[in-house]
């Protein structure tokens, strides 16, 4: 900055307002820590409520043989149990409308490996929990993501018929998608995917896509730029991590500065030009925290749970064993319960406690856990049933915070506050 830019009266005059603002506390950081007693409450709210949520892990195993899954470097219980069973499939359907309690509805999530490659438990599962939906007076929704390499003229009626929530995973155009998401016979899985995804979009037209970007991190904006193309309506961009046994495609240091580097340089400069027009963006990864800053959600209380971690996420494994959620299938020191006894609730409030214990140093005295929230859970744990410390995360949601509030600034001068943020869907990080 040039000597002599600012006066010494607009110097002082600053300084004053800044001076005012500290003297009414308004640069100091709420104290976030709670006592063992408020935690244990908590918990014990949480663990006797309605469980109105679960996962289903219709298959352990892949038609593809994708280069940074997790699955083939976090889980350690051998052999993978492979497909699940109907009987699986009907305990588990059965306890959870045994466990909704008053709830008006249950909602269940088909996860993998792949689940279309049990399609006749997915069969199953829809028509034995609409019986159970009507016996009960409850409405049943479900949810699924898959590689759309499997999918037929059935299952697309099926999710247009109970209308799923859907995510599809397409990494980016053949040369891309292909390198990272081969088949097991080591062929390109892109023709398959995209002409399941075509089907499907023929019959319903908000598809969501996933798309997990590797070493060497790729241009972001022509990755956009190709999904919007292909029609999708919402555009989810991830990194690969391997918080376990890194894998030779994760991101590297060098790739995470970069990827911040085109969201500032291109994406957000991208982002603002639609917004200016009044579209908008298919791929928007600050939506989250301007529509908290819009509806009001940011209090000075955070909740001691990040997520639906062995709660509404938990997971039943092919074998029914129990999970945190569909991330931690297959690995033994992780295991919550089998659905045959039901969870072990200890082990359920045992994991939040840890977690809590694992990020407080770190957390409580932070100016951004209000917003933050915490990491993922799974992105800190460690094989052997512990979590490491959210050092990482940390750096990157102080940047993404940056980014996100020049984004919100920017909307408001150009008039597109509350009205317009709201119709825009969160991108889930």
């Amino acid at each position: 900055m040039a000597e002599g830019t600012y006066s010494p009266k607009l110097i002082e005059s600053v300084a004053r307002e800044i001076s005012l603002l500290a003297d009414h506390g308004f640069l100091d950081c709420p104290d976030y820590s709670i006592s063992p007693e408020q935690m244990e409450r908590q918990l014990q709210d949480r663990y006797t409520k309605p469980w109105n949520k679960l996962e289903l892990a219709l298959s352990e195993i892949c038609n593809l043989a994708c280069k940074y899954c997790y699955c083939g470097t976090c889980r350690d219980i051998t052999p993978n149990h492979g497909l699940m069973s109907e009987a699986i499939a009907r305990q588990a359907i059965t306890w959870l409308f045994a466990m909704s309690g008053r709830s008006e509805s249950v909602h269940i999530t088909f996860f993998g490996g792949e689940p279309l490659m049990n399609k006749p438990v997915l069969r199953f599962c829809i028509q034995y929990s609409q019986r159970l939906a009507k016996m009960h007076g409850k409405k049943v929704t479900y949810s699924m993501t898959t590689n759309g390499t499997l999918l037929d003229d059935e299952i697309i009626g099926y999710i247009k018929s109970y209308n799923f929530g859907l995510m599809v995973s397409l990494d980016g155009p053949p040369e891309i998608h292909d390198a990272q998401r081969p088949t097991r016979g080591g062929r390109g899985s892109f023709d398959a995917a995209a002409a399941g995804i075509k089907k499907l979009m023929a019959r319903r037209r908000a598809v969501t896509v996933r798309c997990t970007m590797t070493h060497p991190v790729p241009r972001m904006l022509d990755l956009v730029r190709f999904f919007e193309d292909f029609g999708f309506a919402r555009i989810v961009l991830g990194r690969a991590i391997n918080p376990m046994i890194p894998s030779p495609v994760d991101f590297t240091e060098s790739d995470w500065k970069e990827s911040e580097r085109q969201e500032k340089e291109e994406i957000i400069p991208w982002l603002l030009d639609r917004l200016a027009v009044g579209e908008k963006p298919r791929y928007f990864p600050y939506a989250q925290f301007i529509a908290a800053q819009d509806e009001g959600t940011v209090t000075p209380e955070v909740s001691p749970f990040k997520c639906g971690a062995c709660r509404g996420t938990t997971t039943v494994g092919a074998d029914g064993t129990l999970y945190p959620c569909h991330r931690f299938v297959g690995m033994q020191a992780w295991r919550i319960g089998t659905i045959s006894d039901g969870p072990d609730y200890e082990r359920c409030k045992q994991f939040w406690r840890d977690y809590r214990s694992s990020i407080a140093s770190v957390c409580e005295s932070c100016w951004l856990w209000a917003q933050c929230r915490g990491p993922c859970p799974w992105d800190i744990a460690q094989a052997d049933g512990t979590f490491s410390k959210p050092h990482r995360h940390c750096d990157l949601m102080k940047e993404y915070v940056k980014r996100a509030a020049y984004v919100y600034f920017q909307m408001q001068k150009l008039g597109k506050g509350k009205p317009f943020s709201a119709g825009i869907t969160p991108n889930k990080r």
